[in-house]
C-alpha cells in the first residue's frame, strides 16, 4: 500500500508540476563555439539539467558567435532578441566592467552568494536589462603558456607575452612585456616567435593546440574564471512564479557542481598537454604572491575605471568577507 500511495504522489507531483510550468524554449546565446569545452560540458549541462527539472517543460537552442560578436552581446540579449547569454565579464568590459572583477576574487560560488555580492551584481545588471541567473566558476583560473620554461631568479623578464589588459598587471610583475592578440592569432604568434608565451584560461589550451607550439604550462595558476548566465530581464519577469523559482532553485545548486566539472576538464587538459610533451614550469613562493597580488590589484582597478561605483562596493564586500588576496 504505501509503495503504490507513493508513485501515486510521485506521478501527481509530476503532473502538477507540468500543468504549473508552462512550456518555454530559451533562445541561449554563447561568447564561444562549441570548441571550447565548457560550452558543451557546463553550458550543456545546466541546460541539460533545466529540463530535466522541469520534466521537459523548459527547453533551450544555444547558438554561439556566429550570431552575434563575442564582444557585443550583452545589448541583443538585454533587447530580448535572444533569452540567455553564457559569457565571461571581459567579454563586456566596455559596457561594464563589474563581472569582470569576480575573476579577481577568493572563494567560490558559496562565497559569493554569502558575501552579498551575488546579490549586487544581479542587482547591477538588471539596471542594464538582464537577470543574472548564475556564475559557473572555474577555480583553477589562469595561466600562461610558454616556448621557454620560466627563470627562476628572473620570471619573465624581456620576454613578450600576449594577454589581454586583464592580464597585464601579472605579465608586467613578473617581468614580461604584454602583447595584445586575439584568440586566432595566438598559435602562429608563438609559431613564429613572435611572442614568447600566451596568457589564457587552464581550460582551453588544448582546443587552440598550442601544446605544438610551447612547450611549458606556467603553474600555480592564478585567478578564477567566472562563467556568468544572464536573462532577458524582460524575459525573466514575463515566466511565472514557479518558473522563476526552479530556474533559480537549479541555478544555485549547479553552480556549486560546475566547480567539479571543470576540475574534471582540467585535469584532462593537462593529461593531454603531459602526454603532448609540455612541461610545468614553476613560480617560486615570492612570485607566486607577487602573482596573486598583481592579479586582484590590477584587474580590480581596471574594473574600477570603467564601474568605479560598482566596483568600489565589490571591493568592500570583499575585503569583508576575506575574498581579496
Amino acid at each position: 500500500m504505501g509503495r503504490k500511495f507513493a508513485l501515486c504522489m510521485s506521478l501527481v507531483m509530476s503532473l502538477t508540476l507540468s500543468q504549473v510550468l508552462a512550456a518555454e524554449q530559451f533562445r541561449v546565446l554563447s561568447s564561444w563555439d562549441d570548441s571550447y569545452e565548457p560550452v558543451g560540458q557546463i553550458l550543456g549541462g545546466f541546460l541539460e539539467r533545466l529540463e530535466e527539472e522541469s520534466n521537459g517543460e523548459i527547453t533551450s537552442r544555444v547558438s554561439g558567435p556566429e550570431t552575434f560578436p563575442p564582444f557585443e552581446q550583452l545589448d541583443p540579449v538585454s533587447r530580448g532578441l535572444m533569452d540567455m547569454l553564457f559569457t565571461n565579464g571581459a567579454y563586456h568590459y566596455n559596457d561594464t566592467a563589474v563581472a569582470m572583477s569576480l575573476d579577481s576574487l577568493i572563494g567560490g560560488p558559496d562565497k559569493l552568494r554569502e558575501s552579498g555580492i551575488w546579490d549586487y551584481v544581479d542587482e547591477r545588471y538588471q539596471e542594464r536589462g538582464l537577470k543574472l541567473i548564475a556564475v559557473l566558476y572555474d577555480m583553477n583560473g589562469y595561466a600562461i603558456m610558454l616556448r621557454e620554461a620560466l627563470d627562476p631568479d628572473n620570471g619573465l623578464k624581456g620576454r613578450r607575452i600576449r594577454g589581454t589588459p586583464i592580464y597585464h598587471p601579472v605579465i608586467e610583475a613578473l617581468g614580461a612585456s604584454p602583447v595584445v592578440l586575439s584568440a586566432s592569432e595566438i598559435y602562429p604568434a608563438l609559431e613564429r616567435g613572435v611572442v614568447d608565451g600566451a596568457a589564457w584560461p587552464t581550460v582551453g589550451p588544448v582546443g587552440l593546440r598550442l601544446y605544438e607550439v610551447a612547450d611549458y604550462m606556467l603553474r600555480p595558476s592564478f585567478g578564477q574564471v567566472g562563467h556568468e548566465v544572464f536573462m532577458s530581464l524582460d524575459k525573466w519577469n514575463s515566466l511565472d512564479e514557479e518558473t522563476r523559482d526552479l530556474i533559480s532553485k537549479v541555478a544555485e545548486e549547479y553552480e556549486s557542481e560546475a566547480v567539479e566539472k571543470f576540475n574534471e576538464i582540467v585535469a584532462a587538459e593537462e593529461a593531454t598537454l603531459e602526454e603532448k610533451g609540455v612541461t610545468i614550469t614553476e613560480l617560486n613562493e615570492k612570485q607566486q604572491a607577487q602573482v596573486d597580488k598583481a592579479w586582484f590589484q590590477g584587474a580590480m582597478d581596471l574594473a574600477e575605471k570603467q564601474s568605479p561605483e560598482a566596483v568600489k562596493r565589490i571591493r568592500e564586500l570583499a575585503a569583508d568577507a576575506g575574498m581579496a588576496p
